[in-house]
Parts: structure tokens; sequence; C-alpha cells
């Protein structure tokens, strides 16, 4: 499931038939031309029906208008069905195949039936015959986005761009590619160009939140959540997200009165329950999460994190069996790179064959992400300098000696002092709502050209590995060649 969901953009097209004065003479619109009109009209205030009826009553006096089968295509587009729209694009390019707008809305038909890459054929017929075609590249590059093909996406809004230096939605479509492979700075950059351009986007608040949200900046995330609410009140993708942050900073009671306004808002939001039920086994109200991390997994059985922490919540009542269960069907979900956020499974499984009580400890990323699982591939793509900073929330049933934390890379402790600066660890405390003893490490770390796994270790235990990939420089000795 996509925890940060970027919006799609389907560009709209008026086609429409104009009188015109030929020698002081007015030329008047044919009946079909008029039908045709009345049906573009219709179909853009959002009278699907009325312009489809339209649409036929054009058809009916010229079956061969590919014009009347595009706009009624449109209209069954705009009524969910899909069948009927793709038949009458399917019939408007065989009349018409050079007709670039028309593939661009074929397109946009696929792309809505999350058939991507039949999407990706369309548009690329689209600029093959209208070179420039901006909406055509902004459309393909959602789809390859949707793909998790950001690279490819980031070129086709680099060409929009180009194209059109101030068309806002690409940069904030480009920012959340580049947020995606952990290209922080220029992410944020992105998306504050999209403000500058257009100030009252909620999109761009809300992905702005989530930079500083991502790399542990609560109280910056909070404020971009709280501008984009203010944008769209209504939006309960903005309630979820500062709800998340609010409950990063330890605000529970603010992070819970989002989550539920989101849920008020949309009582299919999945992750807003997700965020509920983790809120609940925090502060160890069990039956509570497990209702709501369940609603989770009922809205959106592919979530891994929900089965993840669904488990976790069966371990802390001393349920094993159902805690290895859901943690199971967790990796099932999550797939070849998923990283478990809550690593319990060892403990579990060692109480059930000990028939004893087990405990575990947690190690969760404050940045330089909040989930590994949430970039692409659980990977970061290093740029600039070759460090990175890191900061890692330890929670233990016992008190926390700090001289056991570690940073680890490629499965090997980092102890050369030249390769880890500011290394630091709060004072173990006693968190009177989770229960649980809490410190905070930070540090500030070398990162080897190539790319590197790493993580933070205490004991046996460790944060989700994160892949970081910084480029190894070429010198310029290497390209000339030596006589």
């Amino acid at each position: 499931m996509k925890h940060l969901l970027k919006p799609v953009f389907i560009i709209s097209f008026f086609f429409a038939f104009q009188s015109n004065a030929v020698h002081g003479q007015v030329i008047q619109l044919s009946p079909t031309e008029v039908y045709i009109n009345s049906a573009i009209e219709k179909e853009n205030n959002g009278d699907y029906k009325a312009a489809i009826e339209d649409c036929n009553k054009a058809l009916y006096r010229e079956p061969s208008n590919a014009m009347a089968y595009v706009v009624r295509g449109r209209a069954y587009h705009g009524l969910d069905q899909d069948k009927e729209a793709m038949a009458d694009y399917n019939k408007a390019i065989d009349i018409s195949p050079r007709n670039a707008s028309f593939y661009l809305n074929r397109g946009d038909a696929n792309k809505k039936l999350k058939r991507y890459e039949e999407a990706i054929i369309d548009y690329n017929k689209a600029i093959a015959i209208k070179e420039n075609y901006v909406a055509a590249y902004v459309n393909r590059a959602n789809a390859k986005s949707s793909l998790e093909l950001y690279n490819e996406a980031i070129d086709d809004n680099n060409k929009v761009i180009e194209l059109d230096d101030k068309n806002f939605t690409a940069y904030n479509n480009r920012g959340y590619e580049k947020l995606k492979l952990g290209r922080y700075t220029e992410a944020m950059a992105d998306f504050n160009k999209c403000i500058a351009l257009n100030p009252n986007y909620e999109n761009a608040y809300n992905n702005l939140g989530s930079v500083n949200l991502w790399q542990g900046n609560y109280t910056d995330a909070i404020a971009g959540y709280t501008k984009a609410i203010a944008f769209s009140p209504k939006s309960t993708r903005a309630y979820t997200n500062k709800g998340l942050a609010e409950f990063k900073a330890g605000n529970y009671n603010d992070a819970l009165n989002d989550y539920y306004t989101a849920t008020d808002l949309d009582g299919q939001n999945a992750y807003a329950y997700l965020n509920i039920g983790e809120l609940k086994l925090n502060t160890r109200d069990y039956k509570a999460a497990i209702k709501a991390l369940n609603t989770a997994i009922n809205l959106d059985s592919t979530d891994a994190r929900a089965y993840n922490s669904l488990g976790y919540v069966y371990f802390k009542q001393g349920n094993y069996k159902q805690a290895v269960n859901n943690y199971n069907k967790a990796i099932i979900k999550g797939g070849a790179n998923y990283k478990p956020y809550y690593q319990y499974s060892n403990e579990a499984l060692y109480a059930i064959k000990q028939q004893t009580t087990a405990t575990c400890s947690v190690l969760e990323w404050i940045s330089p992400v909040e989930d590994v699982n949430k970039l692409y591939k659980g990977t970061m793509e290093l740029t600039g300098k070759q460090q990175l900073f890191v900061k890692v929330k330890v929670s233990s049933a016992q008190p926390i000696n700090k001289q056991n934390i570690h940073f680890v890379i490629n499965n090997q402790p980092v102890t050369d002092a030249g390769k880890i600066n500011g290394q630091n660890a709060t004072e173990s405390k006693l968190n009177a709502v989770t229960g649980n003893y809490e410190c905070e490490y930070q540090a500030t770390i070398q990162i080897p050209a190539g790319k590197s796994a790493v993580k933070v270790a205490y004991g046996k235990k460790h944060t989700p590995e994160l892949a970081i990939d910084y480029p190894a420089q070429i010198s310029q000795a290497s390209l000339n060649p030596i006589n």
C-alpha cells in the first residue's frame, strides 16, 4: 500500500466547434456539431448521462464522427463505465488514427484501470504524433511513477518543466519521485517551487510535510500538514499524515483526534486505521489496537505493516502463535524487499518452544526515514556529501545500556572514529505511557561509495536494514588514458 499518495492528474481538453463568419456571413454549425458541443459542456459540468445522450444523437446522424466517440468515452469514464469508455476510444482511434489527443484519452482510461504499461504505450503514441505534448508527458510520468519507474518519471517531468516552467504539478510530482528515492534536498526544492507557483496547492504542502516527517523533523512536518489542511479541510490524507507526525512527536491525543477526523472524512482510509492501531499498541490498549488493525486489513489486505503490527500486539499479549502467524503474513505480503517494522518472530518462536514469556527490544528509525519500506526498494540514493545523519529510538522492557548501541555497515560495526562523528545516546528513561524504557541514539556516518546496507543495533536487535546507494566518484585521472 502506498502510504504517501501522489495525485494523478488527468488533463481535460475542450473540443468545440465554433461558428465562423466568412465575408460577413455566419456559417451555422451542423446539427451533429451542435450535439457534440452540448455534450462537451455537459461532460465538463459532470452531467455525464446527458452528455452520452447528446453523443448518441450525434452518432445517429454521423456514425463515423470520431469526436462524438471521444466525448462519449469521457462521459463513460466519468461514470466509471470503463469498458464502454475504452470501446469508444478504440473506435475514435480507428476512425482518426493521427489524433494525438485520442491516444491521450485512451491512455488516461488505461491508467485509471491500473493498466499502466498500456497507458504508457498510448502516451508514447500521442507524443510520437505531437512531439511537445505537455499533457502526455505529465500523464506518462504518472503512469511510470505508479510502476515505480521513478527515474524515468523524473525524466518526463523534466521535459514538462522544459516545455512549461510554470507547470506546478510537474514540480510536485517530480518532488514526490525524488522523495521515494530518498533525495530529500531535491524533493524539498521541488515542493517549494510548486508552492511558489501555486501557494494554495494542498498536495505540495502535504508532500513537504512528509519530507520533514521522514527525517524526524516533526514540528516542521506538522506545520506542512496543517497548511495542507487549511487549503483542503477535507483532506483525509493530510489529517492522517499530521496524526502520524503528532504521534511521533509524542502528542498522542492530538494524533488520535487527527486520525478520527480522517476516518470520519473517509471510512475506507486503511492507513488511518493502521495508525490508530499502532497508537493504541503504544498506549497498551491492545483490544482497541486489534480492532483498528483488523479494520485496516479488511480495507487493504495487501498492507504488510498492518499484519506486522497486529502480530506485535499479539506478542505483547503473550499470544505467540498469533504473533508468528501475522508476522509470516507480513513477510508474504511485503515481498522480496520488505523489512519488518517490528522484529519479534524469533522471540515468539522461542517462547512457544520453551513455553515461557518473552520480551523484545524495538529499534525504530527517526531519520533518515520513518519506515524503510516507504523508500523505493528500501533504498536511499545518497547525493552530495558522503555522510548520513541517523537518529533512532530504542525501546526495551529493561533499562537500556547505551554503550551497547552500535552503527553497523554491511554487517560490520563501525568503530573507526574517523568514520563516525557526533555519536551520542540519551539516558534511558521509563515512558509511563508505553511502559518501556526509551532512549535516542544519533550519529553522522561516513558512507562508503557504492551500495551499502546500514542499521543500528542494540544487542541482538536492530533497525530494519536500510540500503544506501552512493555512486562512486570518477576521478579525472581515470578518464585520461596513460601514454
